[in-house]
């Protein structure tokens, strides 16, 4: 299984986060499994309360079938609950509502169609 490293510099810019909510002060990662057959293109994490996707994280990345890759968000949070979209090759995509970040601290997080 190929991995890659993705670490998310500027998580704040990225979540358009705001300022009310308690500061996350430790780093959260995780891993990030491709269990479809196809290659995964774009990973966005938005706040739950907006309507947008932010930035993709994976960038100029993919992260193809069976790979994986390694997720660092080194910012600290302004929470723990994140919507998560993943667009594939295909053209499909999966959103994942309220994701615990915290939580998913060093597991694995598994998408598959």
């Amino acid at each position: 299984m190929k991995r890659h490293l993705i670490a998310a510099a500027s998580l704040i810019a990225v979540l358009g986060l705001s300022t009310g909510a308690a500061a996350q002060s430790e780093s959260i990662a995780f891993t990030l499994e491709n269990a479809t057959p196809y290659t995964l293109v774009s990973l966005y994490i938005s706040d739950p309360g907006t309507d947008s996707w932010e930035e993709d994280i994976l960038g100029v990345d993919m992260v193809g079938p069976g790979e994986a890759a390694d997720v660092l968000i080194d910012d600290g949070l302004s929470g723990c609950e994140y919507d998560i979209r993943a667009d594939f090759s295909d053209g499909e995509n999966i959103d994942l509502r309220g994701v615990d970040l915290c939580a998913l601290n060093g597991s694995v997080l598994t998408v598959s169609q």
